[in-house]
């Protein structure tokens, strides 16, 4: 492997590693919003008294509203299904916490909760002509619960008006939202918070806050185009105007997302920090007097299957270097991944049958990286007598070197090429072992949770070890050296100082990633190296 070799591949391990920052990162920096927020003003609730009436699908129809009668506040409302708990809060008829009911916290008892503790979703303020705030927050509503424990009904009846929340479980960890707003003459406009944040639900990210910054993040698909903002962009507030498709708050395993239903002008994103979490709210437009909005949620885990079926596009929250170019790659390994646990349920074991097989699959161009390299260097003395020979006539040598490249069968590209063919499915697979959530909690070995680093760097020092011998068995023997010309041999000195510099570098890149994505590379370097061994004996 030449120098330009050496460089291309740093060149790569550093995309890799810094790509979601720097390579997509927009050039034009959203607004930011003012820090001030509109003082608040209460809507004055006026309760009357309605007729029993047979239970219908509005909670109109299904409770009694008494005049001068003060509604408790209750905030453990409760809908479910097989996948999710939601409770809720009459006060502002707001979501308190989403409880996963197929994944658990470190103690492997209680179920991740999504909402941060003391904090809660989907409060409405509704802003009228005059530019005042109504903050439905401090509103206490009226409710009701169906009878199969999945559809909860908020109202609020006021002498200015009628509000209902109404929201239903649909499938798995998909929730429909219903907002229907009667007789407020004098609204314009309302904000929809999904401002929580979103919890901390690994114990790494609790002992490592800063972790959070490269995996917490705002996403919206606004005018057909992706905006992100990692939490470490949120210091300040994030306003952009535009047609807003969906809109989303993620951490490394779950998202909480919204889009609105057809016909509803969303207009208007604002993301924030909310205690060191993502959070955000959209801005609606409503200029009728009675106007009924429709909104789909989802919360739940990173699985592109899930992300797809609840919004075309929505997939695209779930990140890796280039994803969207190499998304059919990744979703063939994913796909790989899900066979293979039909094979053996320990995720170890399949990351390493992954390595060895895309290994197998690669074969052919690193075979030929290899052999190449091994060739120029088998040449080098050739070379080196054709540009002695011809070094007052550049045109000249440089046929003369191709004429031997074609006798030799050798590509001074040879070495370089295959290995960058190669780079894209080495890419394509980063997503699916970083992000994938059947890793989370998976033990192998000595390794408590493959999606967290090793703590003893066990696996990033021997894939540093592997990866210096790998560069090792490329280099030339000091019999070849010697026969070089100088320029050469100053080409092998880069080289060789390469060849201690790469592996520390690629140690302090990976020792903070999850253990299931270096036990991958460094398998996949470790087989490379045995390999690089017998191609060389086999030449030499």
């Amino acid at each position: 492997m030449d120098k330009k070799t050496i460089l291309a591949l740093i060149l790569i391990m550093v995309v890799f590693w810094i790509s979601n920052e720097l390579i997509w990162k927009k050039q034009k920096q959203p607004q930011p919003v003012s820090t001030q927020e509109p003082i608040p003003t209460e809507v004055e609730k006026k309760e009357e008294v309605k007729e029993d009436i047979p239970e219908t699908e509005t909670l109109t129809d299904n409770i009694l509203i008494t005049s001068e009668l003060e509604t408790d506040i209750e905030n453990d409302i409760t809908i479910e299904n097989d996948y999710v708990i939601f409770t809720f809060s009459n006060k502002g008829g707001l979501i308190n916490s989403v409880l996963l009911k197929k994944f658990f916290l470190s103690d492997h008892e209680n179920f991740v909760n999504l909402i941060p503790q003391d904090q809660n979703l989907l409060n409405i303020q509704l802003e009228t002509q005059d530019e005042n705030i109504i903050n439905l927050s401090n509103q206490v509503f009226q409710y009701h619960i169906s009878e199969n424990k999945e559809k909860v009904f908020f109202l609020l009846q006021t002498e200015k008006g009628t509000i209902e929340k109404i929201f239903t479980l649909t499938d798995e960890y998909n929730l429909d939202f219903n907002l229907n707003i009667e007789g407020f003459e004098n609204i314009t406009s309302y904000q929809l918070a999904l401002d929580s944040g979103i919890a901390d639900s690994e114990e790494y990210i609790k002992k490592h806050p800063k972790e959070k910054l490269r995996d917490y993040k705002v996403f919206t698909q606004i005018n057909n185009e992706i905006e992100k903002f990692s939490l470490s962009k949120l210091k300040n507030k994030k306003e952009i105007f535009g047609k807003i498709d969906w809109a989303a708050v993620r951490s490394k395993y779950f998202v909480m997302g919204i889009y609105p239903h057809e016909l509803i002008d969303v207009n208007k994103i604002i993301s924030f920090n909310n205690n060191n979490s993502p959070a955000l709210k959209l801005g609606v437009s409503a200029s009728r007097i009675n106007f009924k909005h429709g909104y789909s949620l989802y919360f739940g885990p990173l699985i592109n299957t899930n992300l797809v079926s609840f919004k075309p596009g929505f997939e695209k929250v779930l990140e890796g270097p280039f994803i969207e170019v190499l998304r059919p790659i990744s979703s063939f390994f994913a796909w790989t991944f899900k066979i293979l646990r039909n094979v053996t349920s320990s995720y170890g074991l399949i990351i390493i049958i992954v390595a060895v097989l895309l290994k197998i699959i690669l074969y052919p161009l690193t075979h030929k990286s290899f052999e190449s390299t091994q060739k120029m260097q088998k040449i080098s003395p050739l070379m080196k007598e054709i540009q002695a020979k011809y070094k007052s006539d550049p045109r000249t040598m440089n046929l003369e070197l191709k004429k031997l490249y074609k006798e030799h069968g050798v590509s001074p590209l040879g070495g370089c090429l295959p290995m960058l063919l190669q780079m894209p499915v080495i890419f394509a697979i980063y997503p699916v072992v970083r992000y994938s959530i059947d890793l989370r909690q998976s033990n192998f070995l000595w390794l408590p949770d493959l999606s967290e680093p090793d703590h003893l760097f066990i696996l990033p020092i021997a894939m540093a070890i592997f990866m210096f011998v790998q560069q090792k068995l490329m280099s030339p023997s000091k019999g070849k050296l010697a026969e070089m010309d100088e320029k050469q041999q100053a080409a092998q000195q880069s080289q060789k100082m390469m060849m201690y510099l790469m592996p520390v570098l690629m140690f302090f890149i990976f020792k903070s990633l999850s253990s299931g994505l270096v036990l991958y590379w460094t398998v996949f370097s470790i087989i490379g190296s045995i390999q690089q061994y017998f191609i060389k004996k086999k030449l030499s």
